[in-house]
């Protein structure tokens, strides 16, 4: 106890005494430095970086252990701002060390947000802002108590497939509102993933949204356009055309007499979009880490892709590009049709676009009504959207039927251009092997396509040849059939391994453009239909069989040609006895893993040896009767147990901090910036 007491009393009199010095005032004005310095060096020392808040922490924390240690190591009638500043940097930085580390572990995966530039000018919306997702959550939370969807028996695997937790789902999902229809109705055309009977049921979800009132949405095109709306536009409809959880559509005519479309963004949709990301981040990761069967779909990746989805269509700008692009490279085809959309009048909120007179192709009346056959209607739109994949590269990647017209020439117009795709060399060089490989009904072209589609070398090529095999035996329709795609889709989920995005996206615009088709004509036979529009018009794109298989051949030309004169070289040395094979057992990144591993593992030798090295010194010192030898033993032990303590908190701290940390599916979405 007397012990102790001394030591307070000591850090009493070494606060006082600081304050009584030189240091006076100014020691506590450049506090805030010194524990700045400290927090520095123990960055460097570490060789890690914790964030500035952390090492904050971590330096008062270490300054305060300096402050009692110089007042121990000094006595209150030694001190000396020569001998203070010195050692209250050494142990500060000393005690710092352990702290910083303790702090790393504690707030791992836990990333602050950047602190908006607007908190300080609105700091009630601020708060507003942090305590939203909260009451969302809870209010979530209420309409799931309301469904029992929070019993036990749900959190059961085969539940996923349940009709009956479809439907509470979609109850739950449509009593939110907000962005949550709109997640869900993403959901519903992720069938890759989702059982058939939750993406049936979540396809039916419907946003009963307020609509928004006339003098805001008004407000918010003259904001945009920075200009009054009768000067734009030589008449605006202020009642609503439709309103959506995304914007909202008005009938105009601009000066020249054409008649338009105005889709305004929602006044206030970035705060609901990220308030709703937030909660969807938070549920998919309580759902990921309580209910098996979320994990297994992988319910928080699904939700990050929710959450880039809706962040695409928030911007108009991408849906104006989208739209230029596809009228031009659909200009030569009166069948089906883009609308014109204004640049000049269209921005990031608001967009423009051409009237369409027409009735969805889900009006079976006005799909009867038209001068084409359902069939005739059926094979257009398959031949145009080949055409957009095979020829152009770039296609509508969401054709389901509320984004399909029919006029009363019998002409189909695409919607909502908000989502499109791309095919690049890799994919379409994917689709020729894949196409080949069904038409040959042989899986080792198969195998070839998907490992040149995933870029994996590592691939078990024989197993995939196996499974591709069974599948070329299963599927009766091939080439580019949703069928065909989606089991090749299926089969690389099977082996582990991520097919490119522009593929994903592919088989599910097939999958919903089959279903669109098969709405239009009950009849309509999707891979036939295919295969005699490829033969007939996109040979050049796809190629011929023939060329294919010549362009496989020429392919492996160059392998073929220097086969012989390897294996006579292989041979001559195997007579000769002259044949060695060596064998290099880590290479690559496994080789730096390796040495990385073994040159942490040398360090913290060395830094043990040192340390019981620097323990015999000081114990001898403790021991010698002569002062100078005590001096020079303990000044040798405390620098050597120094050297050792930085060596093994340097090599603890890279070790733990550079372990893998589960991300955040909502860091990206949590950022906003006002």
């Amino acid at each position: 106890m007397a012990a102790w007491s001394d030591v307070v009393l000591h850090s009493l009199t070494f606060a006082a005494a600081g304050v009584r010095l030189e240091l006076g005032l100014g020691y506590l004005l450049i506090l805030p430095f010194w524990i700045a310095l400290i927090g520095v060096l123990t960055g460097r020392v570490l060789g890690i970086s914790i964030g500035r808040l952390r090492s904050a922490v971590a330096a008062a924390i270490g300054w305060l252990v300096g402050l009692i240690a110089g007042a121990i190591a000094l006595g209150p009638k030694n001190l000396h701002p020569a001998l203070v500043i010195p050692l209250l940097v050494f142990f500060g930085v000393l005690a710092a060390l352990p702290v910083a580390i303790i702090i790393d572990l504690i707030t791992r995966g836990r990333r602050v947000r950047p602190r908006r530039r607007g908190v300080l000018r609105h700091p009630l919306r601020a708060v507003r802002g942090v305590l939203a997702p909260l009451g969302r959550f809870r209010e979530l939370v209420g309409y799931a108590r309301s469904e029992n969807l929070l019993h036990v028996r749900y959190r059961n695997p085969a539940a996923l497939a349940s009709p009956d937790l479809a439907r509470r789902v979609r109850v739950v999902l449509e009593r939110a509102g907000g962005m949550f229809v709109k997640f869900g109705q993403i959901a519903a055309t992720r069938t890759d993933l989702l059982p058939q009977t939750l993406t049936s049921e979540l396809s039916q979800l419907h946003s009963n949204v307020a609509r928004v009132p006339a003098e805001e949405i008004l407000a918010a095109v003259e904001g945009e356009l920075s200009e009054p709306v009768d000067h734009a536009f030589a008449a605006f409809d202020q009642e609503p055309l439709a309103a959506a959880s995304i914007g909202q559509t008005h009938r105009a005519r601009l000066v020249d007499g054409r008649r338009v479309v105005v889709k305004v963004q929602r006044p206030g949709l970035e705060e609901i979009v990220w308030r709703d990301s937030a909660v969807l981040a938070f549920v998919a990761r309580q759902l990921d880490r309580r209910v098996e069967a979320a994990r297994r779909v992988g319910v928080r990746d699904l939700a990050d892709e929710l959450m880039r989805s809706i962040q695409l269509e928030l911007d108009y700008g991408e849906e104006l590009s989208a739209g230029v692009r596809l009228r031009a490279n659909l200009q030569g085809d009166p069948t089906v049709r883009v609308p014109l959309v204004h640049p000049t009048l269209s921005t990031e909120r608001v967009l423009v676009m051409d009237e369409v007179v027409g009735r969805s192709v889900s009006d079976g009346a006005a799909i009867d009504a038209a001068p084409v056959s359902r069939e005739d209607l059926s094979r257009r739109l398959l031949s145009s959207f080949l055409g957009q994949i095979l020829r152009d590269g770039y296609y509508h990647a969401d054709p389901h039927p509320g984004n399909l017209l029919i006029d009363a020439d019998g002409a189909l117009w695409l919607l909502d251009l908000g989502a499109v795709g791309r095919v690049d060399a890799v994919t379409r060089d994917a689709l020729q092997g894949i196409a080949v490989g069904f038409m040959l009904r042989d899986g080792s072209v198969l195998a070839r396509a998907v490992r040149h589609l995933v870029g994996d070398d590592q691939v078990d090529m024989r197993q995939l040849e196996r499974d591709l095999t069974m599948l070329v035996g299963e599927v009766e329709q091939a080439g580019l059939s949703p069928a065909a795609i989606g089991g090749v889709m299926k089969v690389i989920d099977q082996h582990g391994l991520r097919p490119p995005r522009s593929m994903l996206l592919l088989s599910r615009t097939l999958i919903t453009l089959e279903g669109t088709l098969r709405l239009i004509n009950p009849q309509f036979e999707l891979a036939a239909e295919a295969q005699s529009i490829v033969a007939r018009d996109h040979q050049a794109e796809l190629g011929a069989p023939q060329e294919l298989v010549r362009n496989e051949l020429v392919r492996t030309l160059p392998a073929l040609r220097t086969l012989p004169e390897h294996a006579e070289a292989l041979a001559m040395q195997l007579r000769s006895g002259r044949l060695r094979i060596a064998t290099d057992r880590y290479s690559g990144s496994d080789r730096s893993i390796v040495e990385g591993w073994l040159n942490r593992a040398l360090v913290v030798l060395a830094g043990g040896a040192g340390a019981l090295t620097a323990a015999t010194l000081l114990l001898a010192g403790s021991l010698s009767p002569d002062r100078s030898v005590r001096d020079i033993l303990w000044i040798l032990g405390f620098s050597g147990l120094t050297c050792a303590v930085v060596l093994l908190m340097r090599t603890a701290a890279q070790a733990l901090h550079l372990q893998s940390v589960p991300g955040d599916g909502a860091d990206d979405l949590a950022r906003r910036e006002e």
